[in-house]
């Protein structure tokens, strides 16, 4: 039996649907799977291009904000291209949950669709989560109803003493930046696909060519069977 699966979760939009669109992405890497060597190779390829290792966030990278405040756009750009390229060396796979403001009112309706939907999944994949000794949930607790799904969803479909929930710093995993980047990609994607892509957004993915062949094609190969 595997030693451990850690699952690492963020979430775009806010839970009372104001924007229109939730969505959670769900970072799966089988602990056994050494990340390290990818670590390394992505923070010396920063070193040699002399990038700043700032930790990933998709909507400061895109507007300049927060640890990216100093960072010119043209470095900004060349920080997203080589977090893709750090994502497409990693031994992981990924999914995501999508909502919208027309199927989705309130909090409480995205919770309980939230426990539904996770439950349904790992249900579907049963014997892959079975296979592991423990099950370690990394989430920085950031929005209450993604919380409370997690816990409701994984304690029922799994034994109580299987999943370890550990409040986690983004700034700190590297899989939890990983999780903001699927975020980012997935909902860049939408934008695309509904016309709607801002110029930020051909600013660092370039037409919509370029961001299916470079980015959406790449990540998709990650995603959890």
């Amino acid at each position: 039996m595997a030693e451990r699966l850690n699952l690492h979760i963020d979430e775009t939009g806010n839970q009372d649907l104001s924007e229109g669109r939730y969505l959670v992405a769900v970072v799966l890497h089988d602990h056994s799977a050494d990340i390290e060597d990818a670590i390394a190779r992505y923070r010396a390829r920063l070193s040699e291009a002399g990038l700043p290792d700032v930790p990933f966030h998709g909507k400061d990278l895109l507007h300049g904000n927060e640890g990216y405040a100093n960072v010119s756009p043209g470095d900004r750009k060349r920080l997203l291209t080589q977090l893709s390229r750090f994502v497409r060396e990693l031994p992981i796979s990924f999914f995501a949950l999508r909502y919208d403001g027309a199927t989705v009112h309130n909090r409480n309706e995205l919770e309980a669709r939230l426990r539904r939907d996770l439950a349904l999944l790992i249900f579907d994949s049963l014997s892959y989560f079975q296979a592991f000794d423990a099950i370690a949930v990394y989430y920085d607790n950031g929005q209450g109803a993604v919380s409370a799904a997690l816990h409701d969803a994984l304690d029922f479909v799994l034994a109580k003493n299987v999943a370890d929930y550990r409040h986690a710093d983004p700034n700190a995993r590297r899989l939890l930046q990983v999780a903001d980047y699927v975020c980012t990609v997935l909902r860049v994607s939408e934008d695309y696909d509904a016309g709607r892509q801002s110029r930020t957004h051909e600013r660092f993915f370039g037409n919509r060519r370029n961001f299916t062949q470079s980015f959406k094609k790449q990540l998709d190969r990650k995603a959890f069977a």
